[in-house]
């Protein structure tokens, strides 16, 4: 069930980004201009990733919207076999591991034929299915399903090359995090790890999209590079802006908490950082959000609410999402209608897209420490040589501005009484 079918779970449903999701699948998967990166390896990478997230409806959505000229179950990999294999690869890596996912992953599709462009674009799929199969999840818990559909039948089609996108989904793991002293609520900056788009050289529609939001800035490293595919990112950001700052539904509070808790358990330092301040100042209450920074939903145990929303926010966070009835049961018997709760499913879902363009597609950097936080995004975690950044070498020829920025806005007003 997409999310733009979500009314049919039974889940009260306010006005939300539905239609913008639904654009950002299209020209995700099936855009005028496809690029180095074609319609059939990006549908084939958008079914893997959500049969990974236990989503087998959903995959065969995906497969479905190809062109009947572009069979996905016939491969490109007779032509392309290692680039197939590449893609594949990166996307498994995104969808179960993406602080794992370390700047290696990117040369090697760089290698096989990737430029930048296909590079954000194949980040953006990943990231976007892992928030379309979190909301599919979390909409089937509130209307007393599980929260990721067994495997098809043993007969179903199989996926060509680099092994099955039907295969059973692994047990709910994990992403790899940082030790917790690595958190912080100081300012980062964010580095990327592909060439960013010269912010003196945008074209009419990557200027429309900066010039349509608030939210976004051309000085923004980050939003630079998401600019690569702008349809991409328009349709993102009016998702974004709608989940976080849509009124009514879940507290503000709440929903930076949520953020908060994701951002954490993916290991994503930098959101962590943006988000805790704004938990911070919404609750006034900087140590809270420093006690959740360190010690995650533990933190928690003592605020039946604040508990029975990390305990959900925690286990969607895991590749299959893995919060159960008894989870929404005791999100229930804390007080949240089905308003709130279908606006928790969706600030959940949102950080598993904005936390893999965090942590894919760039590194976080304290100034106050004077580190780069690779540790958090693979390679050097494992105890690897540091390896030079990157963008110093395929960026050379634009200025390095690496900004600091939050994942959307970077001011939060005074807390308001309903929570919008």
């Amino acid at each position: 069930m997409s999310q733009g079918d979500s009314t049919a779970h039974g889940a009260a449903q306010r006005p939300g980004p539905d239609g913008h999701t639904a654009a950002a699948r299209r020209v995700l998967l099936i855009p005028d201009e496809p690029g180095a990166l074609p319609v059939e390896l990006r549908i084939m990478a958008a079914a893997r990733a959500a049969e990974r997230t236990g989503q087998h409806r959903l995959a065969a959505r995906y497969r479905a919207m190809a062109p009947e000229a572009v069979p996905v179950t016939a491969s490109v990999s007779e032509a392309a076999p290692a680039l197939t294999a590449a893609v594949l690869a990166f996307t498994d890596r995104v969808t179960a591991d993406p602080a794992g996912t370390g700047p290696t992953a990117l040369r090697d599709l760089a290698v096989h034929g990737l430029d930048a462009p296909a590079v954000v674009a194949l980040a953006q799929i990943a990231a976007f299915v892992a928030y379309e199969a979190r909301v599919e999840s979390g909409l089937a818990l509130l209307a007393g399903g599980p929260a990721a559909e067994p495997g098809p039948e043993p007969d179903a089609v199989r996926e060509p090359a680099a092994g099955s996108a039907h295969e059973t989904a692994p047990p709910p793991a994990a992403p790899h995090a940082p030790e917790a002293g690595r958190f912080t609520l100081r300012p980062l900056t964010w580095r990327p790890r592909v060439p960013a788009v010269d912010a003196d050289a945008l074209t009419g529609a990557q200027r429309a999209v900066i010039d349509a939001h608030p939210t976004l800035s051309a000085a923004s490293p980050y939003y630079r590079t998401l600019l690569h595919d702008p349809a991409a990112l328009d349709h993102r950001t009016y998702v974004y802006d709608a989940v976080m700052y849509g009124r009514g539904g879940l507290p503000r509070a709440e929903r930076e908490l949520a953020t908060l808790l994701v951002s954490r358990a993916n290991g994503c330092v930098y959101c962590a950082s943006v988000h805790g301040r704004k938990y911070a100042q919404l609750v006034r209450d900087e140590a809270a959000a420093l006690r959740v920074l360190d010690r995650g939903g533990e933190a928690l145990a003592g605020d039946v609410r604040g508990a029975a929303l990390a305990r959900f926010a925690e286990a969607q966070t895991r590749t299959p999402p893995a919060a159960t009835g008894q989870d929404v049961a005791a999100l229930r018997a804390a007080g949240l209608d089905d308003t709130e709760l279908t606006g928790l499913v969706h600030a959940v879902a949102l950080f598993g897209w904005a936390n893999r363009l965090m942590l894919v597609l760039g590194d976080a950097h304290d100034e106050a420490r004077n580190d780069t936080r690779d540790e958090a995004h693979g390679d050097a975690h494992r105890g690897d040589a540091p390896m030079p950044h990157p963008a110093r070498t395929l960026d050379a020829g634009i200025p390095r501005t690496d900004a600091r920025e939050s994942c959307s806005r970077t001011s939060v007003p005074a807390p308001r009484t309903d929570g919008a």
